[in-house]
């Protein structure tokens, strides 16, 4: 089951709770919403060891649930998001996201 839970921002935002990396082209890639963002200073994701399993600054990018091209267990993982807004402000948000397999 793949629970979605939106979120408005005036800059952007993370809006998934969790997401199902199977290949079916639902809900396949975690990744930021980046509406009136002016660039994406990172974005970042964390096993629950600590250990960074994903990285990207680039808008429209995500994480398909792999690290090295090996899909991750199922569970919880911890993401961190910096955004610039197009008129400078920044957006800083983290949070936990569900893997399900």
């Amino acid at each position: 089951m793949t629970i979605i839970s939106m979120v408005r921002a005036s800059v952007g935002s993370l809006n998934q709770a969790g997401f199902t990396p199977n290949s079916d082209g639902i809900n396949d890639i975690l990744r930021p919403i980046a509406v009136g963002v002016e660039r994406i200073n990172y974005f970042r994701v964390f096993n629950r060891w600590g250990e960074m399993v994903f990285s990207t600054t680039i808008p429209g990018k995500g994480w398909d649930g792999k690290l090295n091209g090996i899909p991750q267990a199922a569970g919880i993982f911890i993401y961190y998001l910096e955004m610039e807004g197009l008129s400078g402000h920044k957006l800083e948000q983290k949070g936990t996201v569900l893997l399900s397999r």
